[in-house]
């Protein structure tokens, strides 16, 4: 979504109006599907949180490549990914929030399982989910497949990533012989953003990232990913008609999304997102810990995940005043305004955060942009100057700044 408003906009803005035209048919592409039990927003403008997922499914149509293996290898669907991304029209405002695909929660008929199986049943029972478990309302649905992502990667000449060590994923298929700034493209680059079982090379042997790597870390390198990617394609588009075309092409043949996002719509969110600075989106992981009754799963910390939930619905929310021409609590907006100007289920939860003083302001952002530590761990994540780093870096190691 990300990109493809970016490269829309770019399109109109270098081509004029006889982008406009071009741009529709583009998004009259994009597939529909019906969604039960999303959310309305109560007026137009008003925030809007959209349900974003990476399918693993098999099924990928004609021309898509069998390097992903086939249906019959691995059946079914589960969501790879699963991101809530928060858009607030009237500050042009942007959230992230991840959920672990490992998370364990109540799925109806399942029990409780991990979040990425309720997609498997269709995204009605993984929307449903979301609300009940989360509390965070859906209000739109969008899917996208291994096809699309390498599509797009190879639309806009692939993205540097600094390595620190060589690195490797048997079962991603990642391969990166030699440390350094690697250009990932097509399916390396999916292999990187997909890849649980993480190896680097150091101290003459290979090694495996530790946990809570497994799933975490990899929402790290998606997240990162994301936002090299939308820097690329705002150099690479206006000058490349061939690029330009490629992206949007690559997103709306293969994007999904249910049948109330309509194609004006999405324009009209492209516009937002446009102004909207990717580096500085801000990127919350839901806050779990490793779970003790199922290895390799993640249990929720109520506690820290309501905190967060609030944070991720309250951010870039305008001040509004009262009836009375007063300002309430948090950022200057009163309580009974933060439910309107949040509108729904939202507007109450964010209403309590209020009262709480627990909503986040600007000054709230990802751990992503936080300097690292001093003492940096080899078989951790890191981030030296905002920059997302693999593991392997060591202690006074300065990473190298690749091509953006």
């Amino acid at each position: 979504m990300l990109i493809g408003a970016n490269v829309l906009v770019l399109a109109l803005l270098a081509l004029g109006a006889s982008a406009f035209g071009y741009v529709q048919w583009r998004l009259g592409q994009v597939n529909h599907i019906q969604v039960s039990g999303l959310g309305r927003s109560a007026k137009p403008g008003a925030p809007l949180t959209i349900l974003a997922v990476g399918s693993d499914t098999r099924s990928l149509g004609k021309g898509a490549s069998s390097v992903f293996g086939s249906s019959q290898s691995v059946t079914g669907q589960r969501s790879d990914t699963i991101m809530l991304v928060r858009v607030v029209p009237a500050t042009s405002s942007l959230a992230i929030l991840s959920i672990p695909r490992d998370l364990l929660l109540p799925i109806a008929g399942m029990g409780t399982t991990r979040v990425n199986a309720a997609f498997d049943s269709g995204p009605d029972l993984l929307v449903s989910t979301v609300q009940q478990d989360l509390g965070i309302t859906v209000n739109h649905f969008m899917v996208v497949n291994f096809y699309t992502f390498t599509q797009i990667a190879d639309a806009i000449g692939g993205v540097d990533q600094y390595f620190p060590t060589p690195a490797r994923d048997a079962y991603s298929d990642l391969s990166v012989p030699r440390a350094g700034c690697v250009l990932l493209k097509g399916s390396q680059a999916l292999a990187f953003v997909r890849s649980r079982e993480y190896q680097y090379y150091l101290n003459g042997s290979w090694q495996y990232q530790l946990v809570p790597e497994s799933d975490l870390a990899r929402i790290q390198r998606q997240q990162d990913f994301i936002k090299l990617a939308v820097k690329k394609a705002e150099q690479v588009a206006p000058t490349n008609p061939v690029a330009l075309n490629g992206v949007v092409a690559g997103i709306t043949s293969s994007l999904t999304v249910d049948d109330s996002f309509s194609a004006s719509l999405m324009l009209s969110l492209a516009k937002v997102v446009r102004h909207a600075n990717a580096a500085g989106i801000p990127e919350w992981t839901y806050p779990t810990v490793n779970s003790t009754a199922v290895p390799g799963a993640l249990d929720p910390v109520p506690s820290a995940d309501q905190q967060m939930v609030q944070q991720f619905l309250s951010y870039g929310l305008p001040p509004v005043k009262s009836a009375t021409g007063g300002t309430g609590p948090t950022g200057g907006t009163s309580t009974t305004s933060a439910v309107s100007a949040a509108g729904g289920a939202d507007g109450i939860v964010l209403t309590a955060a209020r009262v709480a003083g627990t909503a986040a302001t600007e000054a709230s952002v990802s751990p992503t942009t936080a300097p690292p530590a001093p003492d940096v761990a080899p078989d951790s994540s890191s981030f030296y100057e905002g920059q997302y780093v693999p593991p392997g870096l060591q202690p006074g190691q300065v990473p190298q700044k690749c091509p953006t």
